[in-house]
């Protein structure tokens, strides 16, 4: 019986010790999927212009719209609240290129960001978390411009460039526990407004 009593207690306790394993507040590990809409090389001209692979006084059109951003984040928590780890971002745009109102060739830009990512989720309850997220560190810029020549085949400058990029986003929200879906205000390379799904182990 004493036998019986002891692998009765060691079971209530493997299933203990597998329930709060299966917690998602004990999860230390999350991968996150989210799109966004007007990230900051979009908003701001100056990231257009300093990267205008032309070397010449042009306007650019957007008559092609803009792609958002694609965002990939892996995140580590060592405890329930503070996470870190790192973001991925792409986006990309074309424009027509205007010379006193004429169309004289088209740029393609791509950016593609690497980011260290803080993450602190700062109200938990029940299926409801509202976080925070800081990220800092660098953005890849291709681009390339192809003018139309009328007597010659069209020609094409490239330029890729590194430099800082961020994301400050103070108010996140997610619904949901080792499954969530979220959304995220904020500005940088992730977007203004962000939707997406992540997922704990």
């Amino acid at each position: 019986m004493k036998k019986g009593l002891l692998l009765f207690a060691m079971m209530l306790f493997s299933l203990s010790f597998q329930a709060k394993a299966e917690d998602w507040t004990d999860l230390q590990h999350e991968v996150s999927l989210s799109y966004g809409t007007l990230p900051v090389v979009d908003l701001l001209h100056y990231y257009e212009n300093y990267f205008n692979p032309s070397g010449e006084s042009v306007d650019l059109y957007d008559d092609k719209g803009k792609f958002g951003s694609l965002n990939i984040s892996y995140l580590f928590y060592p405890d329930d609240n503070l996470g870190f780890g790192i973001v991925y971002s792409y986006t990309n745009s074309d424009k027509r290129i205007l010379r006193n109102t004429n169309v004289v060739g088209d740029f393609y830009n791509s950016f593609h960001s690497i980011c260290p990512s803080l993450k602190y989720n700062w109200y938990n309850y029940n299926l409801v978390t509202l976080y925070s997220r800081v990220n800092a560190g660098i953005a890849i810029a291709t681009t390339k411009a192809s003018f139309i020549n009328e007597q010659t085949l069209p020609e094409e400058k490239t330029a890729t460039k590194v430099f800082f990029m961020y994301q400050v986003s103070p108010v996140g929200i997610e619904v949901g526990r080792q499954i969530a879906g979220f959304i995220e205000v904020g500005f940088g390379h992730m977007g203004t407004a962000m939707a997406g799904l992540r997922y704990r182990m």
